[in-house]
């Protein structure tokens, strides 16, 4: 099965910016790294977070990632496509994010 790359270094300004928030800016990355055609992709995604980069805030990842979580129909497809590469701190980050955007309040922002 095929794996594509995305690199959250190249939102991130390389090194210019170290903490990805506003769930604004999380839609328009969304958009730049073209998201609503790599979840119809049939393979995985690795989703690489550079180790400059500090802090992914749970409204940076429901913008990038929220519709690509009700697209698959739900967490557990979601994570079985995108794989996240990064350190255990921006880990436990995505773990909130993704809690958040699976939860049906998301709805409501």
């Amino acid at each position: 099965m095929d794996v594509k790359e995305i690199n959250l270094g190249a939102i991130a300004g390389e090194k210019r910016v170290r903490n990805l928030s506003g769930k604004e800016r999380g839609i328009a990355a969304r958009q730049k790294l073209g998201l609503d055609a790599l979840d119809q992709f049939p393979g995985e995604i690795a989703v690489i977070i550079p180790d400059f980069v500090d802090t992914i805030s749970p409204s940076f990842f429901q913008g990038l990632f929220s519709q690509s979580i009700r697209a698959l129909h739900g967490k557990a497809a979601f994570l079985k496509k995108y794989h996240f590469v990064a350190n255990d701190s921006i880990k436990r980050w995505i773990e909130i994010g993704v809690r958040n955007a699976s939860s049906s309040r998301d709805e409501l922002i």
